[in-house]
């Protein structure tokens, strides 16, 4: 009975020491691999609980034709990073900046999509924008974790807030100059707090952010990243991604793109 149980904790370690394992002698390959468990918080037109929305339906056209089931769950942000990079409940996050020095994350060649964000103040306080530059010796704030401006950028005071909502109120309490986060969540925010959106200014950052489906690093995510890799360079070459993101308003990202031939 002992040696039962001994075997069967050895065959476990085994299997949580995938993420470890040669891929050369993985176990993994395209012929075993017929899921994908993929997890992101709600965004309207993205990742709608119903299966629809941009992130799903790119992923559904990546892997469904190569026999791999996308299976999504929404859940908020932070808990969903752990329940990919802690526990292994995930194959993947959708949403991720790229950031290979990550812990437990791997990223495919190309980006899903580019995030534009927006910055907010209120217009009592008249502060100008002409750039990045005006952030200058200011107090700014993000989402805490969130990687807008490289810390090697940043001549601005950070201060981080956990909710788009209580970013809010630090701008309105005044501790906080501008706040700069997604406008769909800023939009939101502000109306759910009963405020009127013209008592703010709203200004776009120069520059987009390229984001990522990222992947817990395992051997099973380097399968599932081989096939993203293939599959959306065909889906691009056929045109079907373009449609993809026509309908849904949206631009294909750049990068990496514009070198597929």
């Amino acid at each position: 009975m002992i040696q039962k149980v001994l075997l069967l904790v050895l065959t476990a370690c085994c299997i949580t020491g995938y993420a470890q394992a040669d891929p050369k002698n993985s176990p993994f390959n395209r012929s075993n691999v017929k899921t994908i468990k993929v997890v992101a918080p709600e965004w309207e037109g993205y990742t709608n609980p119903d299966g629809s929305g941009l992130y799903w339906q790119v992923l559904k056209k990546i892997y469904e034709p190569a026999g791999v089931h996308v299976k999504y769950s929404n859940v908020p942000w932070n808990r969903a990073m752990k329940m990919v990079t802690r526990y292994s409940l995930y194959n993947a996050i959708v949403g991720e900046y790229l950031d290979t020095e990550e812990e437990g994350l791997i990223f495919p060649d190309y980006p899903i999509d580019v995030e534009y964000m927006s910055v907010l103040t209120t217009k009592s306080r008249n502060l100008p924008w002409n750039g990045t530059g005006s952030l200058a010796g200011k107090n700014v704030g993000w989402i805490k974790d969130y990687d807008v401006i490289p810390p090697e950028e940043r001549n601005f005071t950070l201060h981080e807030f956990r909710t788009t909502a209580q970013g809010i109120e630090m701008l309105e309490a005044g501790e906080i100059d501008y706040m700069i986060d997604e406008w769909d969540e800023i939009s939101q925010a502000v109306v759910e707090s009963g405020r009127d959106m013209t008592a703010y200014v709203m200004n776009e950052m120069p520059e987009g952010t390229d984001v990522y489906v990222a992947f817990a690093d395992s051997d099973i995510s380097r399968v599932l990243i081989d096939i993203y890799n293939e599959r959306i360079q065909a889906l691009y070459r056929d045109g079907t991604l373009k449609a993809i993101y026509e309908s849904s308003d949206s631009d294909i990202p750049k990068t990496g793109f514009n070198d597929i031939q």
